[in-house]
């Protein structure tokens, strides 16, 4: 893996490159704005790879995006190879339809170790928090796709709310154990093929932008600017291509699956 090309890619041009908040918010923002968060290969049957080498062609060398265990286990990589102090964590989404917990390992996520301080590095959400989040009691932030809260509820465990609908509500809880790549396997294999799964049922590609999002899926485009939305409608599968490669930069014939 090459670390410069990598920034090329995600068009942050640095002088020197070594580990500090600055340079960390400013690849967390810049990669969110070029990398998209899609399911394309789930869809047409590739199953995914968790090795950074493979992770590295697929999205730098063939221009793709990839889910959390895919964004965040390169990520893991190139800031260690930057000289960053990181960690693999378990996180997993608050699920509202069951009320409760998605299970252990159902969420990568990683934890950045700066001046005693620790932060949360998420680009494998989709439309997430903008910077790296202070894992700390009580931090607050906001931007274009949100206002989040970070509460400590107990040892080794941090839970972020939402503020949605000018109520806070829970959005993902972090455990900060360390953990093994191989520790993730089962649920990234459930994700790519478990019906029950919104991963296996339609494309999902989502960026953010400058001003909020845009995600497109099998029949739209949604477009989300300072909190307005806008959806347009996909007439058939020639426009689908087309708003994939001018929105999100993403070929089909660069794919090998559709060859």
């Amino acid at each position: 893996m090459d670390v410069l090309h990598y920034l090329k890619h995600i068009e942050l041009n640095v002088g020197e490159i070594g580990p500090s908040v600055e340079l960390l918010k400013e690849i967390h923002k810049k990669h969110l704005l070029k990398v998209p968060f899609e399911n394309l290969d789930i869809i047409t049957g590739r199953k995914l790879s968790m090795n950074p080498e493979d992770i590295y062609k697929k999205i730098i060398l063939e221009k793709r995006g990839g889910i959390c265990y895919e964004t965040n286990t390169l990520m893991y990589s190139i800031l260690q190879m930057i000289g960053f102090n990181v960690k693999r964590v378990s996180a997993c989404f608050w699920n509202a339809e069951q009320s409760k917990w998605n299970p252990d390992f159902s969420h990568l996520a990683l934890i950045i170790s700066i001046d005693e301080n620790d932060y949360l590095f998420d680009v494998g959400i989709g439309g997430g928090f903008i910077e790296p989040l202070l894992l700390k009691d009580g931090f607050a932030y906001s931007d274009v796709n949100g206002s989040y809260q970070v509460v400590n509820s107990e040892e080794n465990e941090f839970l972020l709310r939402h503020l949605v609908e000018s109520e806070w509500t829970d959005f993902l809880k972090i455990n900060t154990y360390e953990r093994d790549q191989n520790e993730f396997s089962e649920q990234c294999a459930y994700f790519q093929t478990s019906k029950e799964t919104i991963f296996t049922q339609k494309r999902i590609v989502s960026k953010t932008t400058l001003n909020g999002k845009v995600t497109l899926t099998d029949k739209s485009l949604k477009l989300t600017e300072n909190s307005n939305v806008s959806i347009t409608e996909i007439i058939d599968e020639e426009e689908w291509t087309e708003v994939l490669q001018k929105t999100f930069g993403i070929s089909i014939d660069n794919m090998a699956i559709f060859k």
